[in-house]
């Protein structure tokens, strides 16, 4: 079996900073379900106390006395989670709150007959609740109450209030407390990681649905056009014959040649809906031809895309999308004379090309990577960075160039 690992899967595996991991715990949607979490977990440890104190011995007062405290304080921080909704702070206080009242009863306790390894197994397992509940960054600050009192108890003069432990717990347990915590924080980010995934990608899908369902309103609307003009023309072809013969019997052809370049011009309001076998491309094709229409000008669009070939929708959707709506803002600028867009899209069943031309008012600036410098007042570059994006993950490349007032972009990519 052969293992592949790199510094870059480690990178890719550990990706988000722990600023990231903080906010992503405090969006709102994993706020209600962690407070959720958490008030079930707390009514959970106040019912076992409450349990627990019926079942001690009635001459273990000093147990009683310690369930009870801790079922108080649960009971306090669910009424302080109902009023906060601040599960991250609330696991801090209490977990350092619950460690208190365990310090004071380890240290309290007179019958040394009653083993607290109970206890002490409690605490062991600490850091996998507070990293479930409040996460990696706020779960290990609230884990550390845990070694505080391991350390606090074992390694000062307090060891002498304790009943008698072996020397291997004395020794061990706070050493095996930190292998816990950070076993808990990394099961915790490995959780997390892939929740910020999910959440990416689900947020990701939803978008290109909406922008989906939006094309598709915009292509029928092409439709529902292109059949009204073409009803118009149908009933008024006869009209137009009849006037285009009569030219022609009164000899005067350049009249009808004119009137032919005008009954041309019309038909050119009926938008192409059909550039190639592909669905997507189709789509953006017809639109983005509507649109440069009602700017002025005609797209010039060449497209040989299959229906399906190995490259994900939403990549080609944003791979062509953004390189023809850059095209399209840049000739919103232009004079009308001198607009135009050409497109050509092709696939060859191994290889994806892409090259897009417009007409460039504007002077260009590159950086030292090749990529396009913004000229908005608010700077962008997302679509080109994007489309950059693209190629690279499908091992091609994307370059964008300034030839004299023309700019052209050109992409290749391999989907096999």
């Amino acid at each position: 079996m052969n293992i592949n690992f790199s510094l870059f899967d480690l990178n890719t595996k550990f990706r988000y900073s722990l600023k990231q991991l903080v906010e992503f715990e405090n969006t709102t949607a994993v706020k209600e379900q962690k407070c959720k979490t958490s008030m079930i977990l707390l009514t959970g440890f106040i019912i076992y106390s409450i349990i627990a104190t019926f079942l001690t011995s009635d001459n273990y007062n000093h147990g009683k006395v310690t369930n009870i405290s801790i079922a108080m304080f649960m009971f306090c921080v669910i009424l302080l989670l109902k009023k906060a909704h601040r599960h991250t702070m609330l696991t801090i206080y209490c977990s350092f709150g619950v460690c208190i009242i365990l310090f004071f009863h380890l240290i309290m306790e007179v019958d040394w007959t009653i083993g607290m390894d109970a206890y002490w197994l409690f605490i062991l397992i600490l850091p996998f609740i507070t990293n479930y509940v409040a996460g990696v960054v706020y779960g290990s600050i609230s884990a550390l109450s845990g070694l505080l009192l391991s350390l606090l108890l074992f390694d000062t003069r307090l060891i002498g209030y304790l009943q008698p432990y072996g020397q291997n717990m004395i020794d061990w347990f706070p050493i095996i407390y930190i292998v816990v915590m950070l076993s808990a924080a990394i099961m915790e980010y490995e959780l997390t990681f892939y929740q910020i995934e999910k959440k990416i990608s689900d947020e990701k899908i939803a978008y290109f649905q909406a922008e989906r369902t939006k094309r598709l309103r915009e292509q029928l609307s092409i439709y529902e056009s292109n059949e009204l003009t073409i009803r118009k023309y149908k009933h008024d072809i006869r009209h137009f014959n009849r006037v285009l013969l009569g030219f022609i019997n009164d000899g005067e052809y350049d009249k009808a040649k004119e009137y032919l370049r005008e009954l041309d011009s019309m038909l050119e309001q009926v938008t192409v809906v059909s550039f190639c076998d592909n669905k997507v491309v189709n789509e953006l094709l017809t639109i983005y031809s509507s649109r440069c229409q009602k700017h002025g000008f005609k797209l010039r669009a060449k497209a040989n895309v299959p229906e399906r070939f190995a490259m994900e929708e939403i990549e080609l959707t944003s791979l062509l999308a953004n390189a023809l709506e850059n095209a399209l803002e840049s000739q919103e600028k232009a004079p009308v004379n001198k607009r135009f867009i050409s497109v050509d899209i092709s696939y060859d069943g191994r290889k994806l090309r892409l090259q897009t031309k417009n007409y460039c008012p504007e002077k260009i600036s590159f950086n030292k990577d090749g990529m396009p410098i913004s000229t908005k007042v608010v700077q962008s570059g997302i679509g080109t960075a994007q489309i950059r994006a693209i190629a690279n993950k499908y091992s091609g490349v994307a370059n964008f160039t300034l030839e004299g007032d023309t700019f052209v972009v050109k992409a290749v990519m391999t989907c096999l």
